[in-house]
């Protein structure tokens, strides 16, 4: 079961200021993190009065690497870049997300491999609405600079 927490998300992720779009860590365990946010009128994202529901599907990588960042903590690492692959069945049930509205973001570990390719399911709610849901892909390489250094060579 996952243990009740009150963390500062930014404490947890590789992004700071305004590209951290998550702000509490309130569970966390082995296979389970669940996060919140809430998007104001001086968002980045927000154009018009609101914002695109797309974000949720970052709102979901940054649970994804918020929950890597909680598992390093534990052991005693700081928190390191990871590379999101890709995303299957991602559905947004609503073109915007509502300025002010508190967000709860879950994320579940499918599959974790020694080689950091990982699987999880997450899902974004608005109150007890689920507002967007995706199968998220992502990569954490034992050192993320060489793999970025190595994209770069001719």
């Amino acid at each position: 079961m996952a243990s009740e927490l009150n963390l500062c998300a930014e404490d947890l992720l590789p992004q700071k200021a305004d590209m951290c779009l998550l702000e509490t860590v309130i569970a966390a365990d082995e296979e389970t993190l669940v996060a919140t946010t809430s998007f104001g009128s001086d968002s980045l994202f927000c154009r018009d009065g609101r914002v695109g529901s797309w974000v949720s599907l970052e709102c979901m990588a940054q649970a994804v690497a918020a929950w890597a960042g909680y598992q390093g903590r534990l052991r005693g690492d700081a928190p390191r870049i990871g590379f999101l692959l890709g995303c299957g069945r991602f559905d947004c049930r609503r073109p915007w997300l509502d300025i002010g509205h508190t967000l709860r973001i879950e994320i579940r570990k499918v599959i974790q491999l020694d080689d950091g390719l990982g699987q999880f399911t997450g899902a974004v709610f608005d109150g007890s609405e689920q507002v967007a849901s995706a199968v998220i892909t992502v990569f954490s390489p034992g050192d993320p600079m060489s793999v970025i250094r190595g994209a770069h060579h001719d």
